[in-house]
């Protein structure tokens, strides 16, 4: 290709207008730009240019019947709103939940770590509200007024919260009782739990091994009954992969549609704030509190109702889609043989199987790691500038190639996911959903770099872990996580719901249903006895 002749002059006003770019980029002092988003954003229902319509429940709306006061053996297992509502029916205190919380940490926090900073202690006032007396658990990623916020890092040691994230303020709003911040992966970045600072998170199943990350606080302290949810940023599977390797549930909701307000940021276009809970509907009427109500099924309430259609549904009338290429590219034996069950109790319930074509996983993911690391090390310039020997090796490197990454690339990047959104959207013509493993292997014994699944070499165990959790959020779909099985050791399984920009309730309905007609929610680990 002949290039054109631009001329001296031209390249002098060229050159020139980058000099005045350049010099005023620099006379702006990025620390001033900590948290601030950029005005560039995204979509995923602009980006795909199609919204579905949305599915209807029979049957919806919460119980209001009178609930059986359980024993305190059996309270860290309830659904967060039932658990409010025994507080608010006098069957229990706020202070007797809080009690009991916090004797279930004294005892399980020196085994698996799940927390940085425990906070139960600080709520001795009565409580009142939906959420009356709930104790929640938030990553410490997430600002609560008058408490540090570390991000799981040595650089922000000394970082203390101003005001509280929005996400908090509903939910204390509500009731809910701060049980303490969870152990993160530094800045959210990474998918195996390991912190330099503050040490592994363990999993509450088998203390050898990971819980998962980057939130993987928590997933074992839900999985523990330490809290009954907790809170964490999702920016590429960071909640969902701990749900999955500590058996319990996790969304991973709509990009957009849960406020990340005094939530520290990784990625500003990725980032996706998760919750945890116990069962579909605990995790549910968290949710409840937080989507936005003016998505286009926004509705406060409706994931708990549909939830609970779901349990209640003669006939599971939806069709799952499953894409084969994804599940080509390797699954543990034991992880396929949990699926393949799982899928056929969906058909009992009614559902429908198909196969499905979607984009190549494998390339969502390499455009994924072009936004997260360009992303990521634009969001943590201030830190590589003046503090970058703080930064953990494993983050660090992430960030350098951010770093080496020229705007270009990830403009392309960023065109190359709207391509991506365009082509997914068109399997949600064929089918409502479709359903994955969420991590394709169990839980990895800690300090595991690379794992092989049953059709490839060894690969990193990040990789592995985010095969089908980043797609989702590169694309900004919701996603569910629910458990679905278990290794012959024991080691729980999850999978993956998946649905169309803002199909939350949807996901629910079909978790909802599952769940009712399975025993997987039921399963608790034990705490080890020395």
């Amino acid at each position: 290709m002949i290039q054109p002749d631009l001329g001296e002059g031209v390249l002098d006003r060229a050159g020139s207008m980058l000099d005045d770019v350049v010099a005023y980029l620099d006379s702006v002092d990025a620390r001033d730009l900590d948290t601030t988003f950029p005005v560039l954003t995204f979509d995923p229902v602009a980006a795909s240019s199609y919204l579905p319509t949305p599915v209807e429940f029979e049957g919806t709306g919460a119980s209001t019947g009178a609930l059986p006061a359980p024993g305190a053996d059996e309270l860290p297992w309830a659904p967060a709103t039932d658990l409010a509502r025994l507080v608010r029916e006098g069957a229990y205190t706020a202070q007797e939940v809080a009690a009991l919380y916090a004797r279930r940490i004294s005892a399980w926090q020196p085994e698996i770590n799940a927390f940085i900073d425990v906070a139960l202690d600080k709520a001795a006032e009565p409580r009142t509200g939906a959420l009356a007396g709930v104790p929640i658990g938030l990553s410490d990623m997430i600002d609560v007024a008058g408490l540090p916020t570390t991000a799981g890092s040595a650089i922000l040691g000394d970082r203390i919260a101003d005001t509280d994230a929005e996400c908090w303020s509903t939910l204390s709003g509500a009731g809910a009782v701060l049980a303490g911040k969870l152990n993160v992966q530094e800045f959210a970045a990474g998918t195996t739990g390991e912190n330099a600072r503050y040490g592994w998170t363990r999993n509450p199943w088998d203390l050898t091994r990971m819980a998962g990350g980057a939130c993987g606080g928590a997933g074992a302290a839900v999985a523990a009954g330490l809290v009954s949810a907790a809170l964490g940023p999702d920016p590429g599977g960071s909640i969902r992969v701990p749900a999955a390797l500590c058996g319990v549930v996790a969304l991973k909701p709509t990009y957009g549609a849960i406020s990340r307000r005094g939530v520290l940021p990784l990625t500003w276009t990725l980032d996706s704030l998760g919750v945890m809970g116990q069962r579909v509907r605990g995790a549910a009427g968290i949710a409840d509190h937080l989507l936005s109500p003016t998505t286009p099924w926004g509705k406060r309430g409706s994931c708990e109702s549909a939830a609970l259609a779901g349990a209640r549904a003669p006939a599971l009338d939806l069709t799952f889609g499953i894409p084969t290429s994804w599940l080509d590219m390797g699954l543990d034996p034991e992880v396929r043989d949990a699926f393949e069950r799982a899928l056929e109790h969906l058909k009992d319930l009614g559902a429908k199987v198909r196969e499905v074509d979607v984009p190549y996983a494998g390339d969502i993911l390499r455009m994924h790691r072009a936004v997260a690391f360009s992303e990521a090390s634009a969001s943590h310039e201030p830190f590589l500038l003046h503090q970058g020997d703080e930064f953990g090796a494993n983050i660090r490197d992430r960030e350098e190639a951010g770093r080496a990454m020229l705007a270009g690339e990830y403009l392309k990047a960023s065109r190359i996911r709207a391509v991506l959104c365009r082509k997914f959207s068109e399997v949600w013509r064929d089918v409502d959903l479709i359903v994955t493993p969420t991590v394709p292997v169990p839980a990895a014994p800690i300090g595991t770099s690379s794992v092989t699944t049953s059709s490839r070499g060894a690969e990193p165990t990040h990789t592995v872990y985010t095969r089908y959790l980043a797609p989702l959020s590169s694309l900004g779909l919701p996603a569910l996580s629910v458990p679905c099985g278990a290794t012959a050791g024991g080691l729980p399984i999850g999978m993956q719901i998946a649905g169309p920009p803002h199909a939350e309730t949807t996901l629910f309905y079909a978790a909802g249903a599952y769940e009712a007609t399975t025993d997987w929610h039921t399963r608790h680990p034990v705490l080890p006895t020395r």
